[in-house]
């Protein structure tokens, strides 16, 4: 096995490598399934139990059990001078009893027997069932009747006990049946309702259940959450990793925005954008001025990486412009709520409707290009002619153009963008998006011909619920987990898909994998 300081690998047979640190992978996945299905065993173990106790007490019938001892005499027993029995007689009255116990199923089976019992009692049939038994080393045997009526339990161990000889003699000659231990009428059933050990027994294979979901859940879950899974599962470069940036509990009112002019977002966040913003400057091709920043899903983080990217390069005294085309749910203007802008110019239309202005974020020395999203307007801005028109009247005036897209795994919109972008840059959120979605974005992104510069694997964490240092930094986006809604705008505008049905359906599809 091969260590360095940073991580553990093993080969295998195949001489395959294998990363130690998936093992953390799965003890995250197991706890995040967890966190997630506890419910699920919960839910299992109450009705499984429910069930079970349920059926135990509505299928108890209580039994009740009566019993008698005799001692067995045969005809030619003899007395011995002082009223006891003579040995010789003893020891083959001990016999017939040991015959008489082992007889006494056919006995019972007799109709003569059965015949008589049910007579004198006046029912149909024996209304309990019979046993005997000889007690060892002993001429004594016990009869025990077991049935479900107390009082006619007793009564036909009475009836057994006054007809038993007369239909024994038949198979074991005359015999005599002395009572010792005299039967009485029971009261308590012998059979209580153990409703403890099945009711047990339901939850724990309802707790059973709960554990091979979540176990199911944790082997099946296929995520992006290194830098190796983006090459390996998606056959993308990862050109950026961007921490996740964690915030302190402050008393008075503090500025929480994820931006690079933020004191409180650390320095490795820092860092990681100026190793972004030279990845994506090496990549790019002198006539390359135009850059699409998409993601799967809403929540990546696409708005933060596009808006920090685009101030970056501003940085260098570049012109830069960064266009909010997240039309229905713009990430970019909650980043800017509480920045100051400057409206430099508005755009109008023949009809003297605003199309789109451009304002100035002096903070982040760019300008920022938001559209006019009325609706009458939105559909005519999403058309791949009209927004091509628009980027190359732009494209005189800055040294590069950022685009804030819609999510490509849920609308048509960033396709639209892309056939008037020169690259694409797509932001992966680490451990939250399936793979197999991740994978239907990319492929929907590279369809346009549009020249793919890399993949950026963002809110990289640590812990329980992370992956430690080795896979980033110690920080990420915190205050930007959910998904946005763009259900709101599903047929309002007549294309693209409403984000509520893709919600669900991305739901389903992570349950089945």
């Amino acid at each position: 096995m091969a260590v360095n300081e940073n991580r553990k690998t093993e080969v295998t047979e195949n001489n395959e490598v294998v990363d130690e640190r998936y093992l953390d992978f799965y003890i995250s996945d197991f706890w995040r399934g967890f966190v997630k299905f506890w419910w699920v065993g919960v839910v299992f173990a109450i009705l499984f139990g429910g069930t079970m106790f349920y059926i135990n007490y509505s299928n108890y019938t209580p039994k009740y059990t009566a019993s008698a001892t005799f001692t067995v005499h045969t005809q030619n027993a003899t007395l011995s001078g002082d009223g006891g029995v003579s040995a010789y007689s003893f020891y083959y009255d001990r016999g017939t009893a040991d015959q008489l116990a082992s007889v006494f199923p056919y006995i019972l089976q007799s109709e003569i027997l059965q015949k008589q019992v049910c007579e004198e009692l006046g029912v149909d049939k024996m209304p309990a069932s019979v046993s005997a038994s000889s007690v060892p080393e002993t001429n004594m045997i016990t009869l025990t009747t077991t049935g479900s009526d107390p009082q006619l339990t007793y009564d036909t161990l009475v009836c057994v006990t006054e007809n038993y000889s007369s239909v024994s003699e038949y198979i074991v000659g005359q015999t005599k049946l002395v009572m010792i231990s005299p039967p009485v009428v029971p009261t308590e059933p012998t059979n209580l309702l153990d409703w403890r050990s099945d009711t047990l027994t339901g939850v724990f294979f309802g707790l059973l259940i709960g554990v091979v979901w979540i176990i199911s859940y944790g082997m099946l879950r296929r995520t992006v959450r290194t830098k190796d899974d983006i090459r390996r599962e998606l056959n993308q470069k990862c050109i950026g990793v961007l921490p996740h940036v964690f915030f302190k509990k402050y008393r008075s009112k503090v500025d929480l925005s994820i931006l690079l002019t933020n004191p409180l977002i650390g320095n490795a966040f820092l860092e990681a954008l100026r190793l972004l913003r030279d990845s994506v400057h090496n990549r790019l091709e002198p006539e390359d001025k135009v850059v699409m920043v998409t993601s799967t899903a809403p929540g990546e983080g696409k708005s933060v990486t596009a808006l920090n990217l685009s101030a970056m390069f501003a940085k260098n005294n570049d012109r830069i412009l960064i266009i909010d085309a997240d039309l229905r749910n713009s990430g970019i203007s909650r980043l800017l709520k509480e920045k100051t802008t400057e409206v430099k110019k508005e755009i109008q239309n023949e009809n003297g409707e605003n199309i789109y202005s451009i304002s100035r974020v002096e903070s982040l020395k760019l300008d920022l290009l938001s559209f006019n999203t009325s609706a009458n307007r939105l559909h005519k801005l999403m058309r791949t002619s009209t927004f091509k028109k628009i980027i190359d009247v732009l494209r005189k005036d800055y040294d590069m153009i950022f685009i804030d897209t819609p999510p490509c795994g849920m609308l048509s919109d960033a396709g639209i963008i892309a056939g008037a972008a020169d690259a694409a840059i797509y932001v992966i959120k680490q451990d939250t998006v399936m793979d197999v979605s991740i994978r239907e974005g990319l492929d929907s992104l590279v369809s346009t011909d549009i020249k793919l510069l890399g993949c950026v694997l963002n809110g990289t964490v640590g812990g329980i619920g992370g992956y430690g240092s080795n896979y980033g930094y110690g920080y990420g986006y915190g205050r930007y987990k959910k998904y946005y809604k763009y259900g709101k705008y599903y047929g309002k505008y007549g294309y693209g898909y409403g984000y509520g049905n893709n919600r669900r359906r991305h739901k389903r599809k992570e349950v089945q994998k």
